[in-house]
């Protein structure tokens, strides 16, 4: 009878605690949700004659034109022209956001973003060199920019496509900017382009790579490091958009031949699950989609401080020859975020006939002493030429040798 009392008692505790856990979580979203509905400046630009632009003179670096052609939604939008040149001291625009009334965007840093909408006359992009900053009224300034995987199908083409900066991503506390005493928002311009954008707001968003204290970090200590195993991290390639990379699966290899299945097919010789076929013409001017990458570690950070001075990136390439390509590695953290490097004739190990092997040791990156290499992002690579051809088996792996001929070595 005690111990059915003692069970009773325990069941209705475990109920109670989980009906209190629930609740609070409930809680907890409703009020993160009620802030960002609550704040009283939500709309950035909806069209000229509901908010005002400042900025938008006319000169040689710069044309800002309210179109009323084709709109988004209100009476017309912004069609953005620009070219960088040193003649013009400041490349960009601003909106006088709430008729300059004081914003505190503390509440809702990590539960909101600035959403708006982006297209072009024709032809795609993946890049736009155009940087938001958030203003206070001691002209401060943080910044956040666009981000492929926040774009609406990851391409800006001729349809209006829907852009999500998350306000976490500016980084007003490194900046010193009161977040909770906001201008204004600018836009500043860089390189050239040629964009219409509508639909400036602000809306509820869940980030759900939001800042945390304890960030998540794996430590790599041995080779090899394989890398782009998982398909759903990798950015840059989705062929509803383009048929510059796609993905070939796996098949088995008979009399050392390429073997069709499922209209993709596989070199044997190239191991890993993971690789593209690559069909890239670089004089096409409508094909602008001409990179793509992966994270190290899932997009958390790798940590690769006590083995970079002895690694390098490694791959294999199945085509005629080995195409100029432009490799990046960047960190989460650091003064410099990004390296670079691209494939020249010391990084090229000829196996066979169409078959290559290529080394990059990290030593021959420019500035690589000045990366973080214990909060590592991502690579990326970028193709500077035309290119027909099969790469894959990307790994990190052990060198020692001298990393201006890394095809001279002998633990090649």
């Amino acid at each position: 009878m005690i111990f059915l009392k003692k069970t009773y008692l325990l069941l209705i505790l475990l109920i109670s605690c989980e009906s209190l856990k629930n609740t609070e979580l409930y809680s907890l979203v409703e009020e993160n949700e009620n802030s960002v509905f609550s704040f009283r400046n939500k709309d950035i630009f909806i069209d000229s004659k509901v908010n005002d632009v400042w900025g938008v003179k006319i000169n040689d670096c710069k044309s800002i034109l309210f179109d009323s052609i084709n709109n988004f939604t209100g009476s017309d939008h912004l069609h953005i022209k620009w070219k960088e040149d040193k003649e013009c001291k400041f490349l960009g625009f601003g909106f006088s956001w709430g008729n300059y009334e004081s914003k505190n965007l503390q509440p809702i840093i990590n539960d909101a973003a600035i959403e708006f909408r982006i297209r072009t006359d024709s032809g795609s992009i993946n890049n736009v060199p155009m940087f938001f900053s958030l203003v206070d009224y001691s002209e401060k300034q943080c910044f956040s920019k666009i981000n492929l995987l926040d774009v609406e199908g990851q391409v800006i083409d001729k349809n209006w496509r829907k852009v999500i900066i998350p306000l976490s991503t500016f980084k007003y506390q490194k900046k010193g900017v009161n977040i909770s005493n906001i201008k204004e928002l600018r836009i500043q311009l860089q390189r050239k382009g040629d964009v219409h954008i509508d639909a400036l707001k602000i809306v509820p968003h869940f980030h759900k790579y939001r800042n945390i204290q304890s960030n998540f970090s794996k430590s790599f200590i041995s080779f090899p490091i394989k890398l782009g195993e998982e398909k759903k991290y990798w950015w840059g390639v989705n062929n509803k958009y383009s048929d510059n990379f796609t993905f070939i699966t796996n098949s088995s290899l008979q009399n050392s031949q390429l073997i069709k299945k499922d209209s993709l097919y596989v070199d044997p010789l190239i191991e890993d699950s993971k690789f593209l076929s690559v069909n890239y013409n670089k004089n096409l001017d409508e094909i602008k989609w001409n990179d793509f990458g992966f994270p190290i570690n899932n997009w958390e950070y790798a940590d690769l401080s006590t083995i970079y001075t002895s690694s390098a990136i490694y791959f294999k390439v199945k085509g005629p020859k080995v195409p100029l390509i432009q490799i990046d590695l960047s960190s989460y953290k650091g003064k410099i975020k990004r390296i670079s490097k691209t494939i020249g004739e010391n990084n090229i190990v000829n196996l066979e006939e169409d078959l290559y092997s290529v080394y990059l040791p990290i030593k021959s990156f420019n500035n690589y002493e000045s990366l973080d290499w214990s909060k590592i992002k991502d690579i990326r690579f970028r193709f500077l030429e035309s290119a027909n051809i099969d790469l894959g088996d990307f790994k990190i792996v052990e060198f020692r040798g001298n990393p201006k001929y890394p095809n001279k070595w002998r633990g090649i």
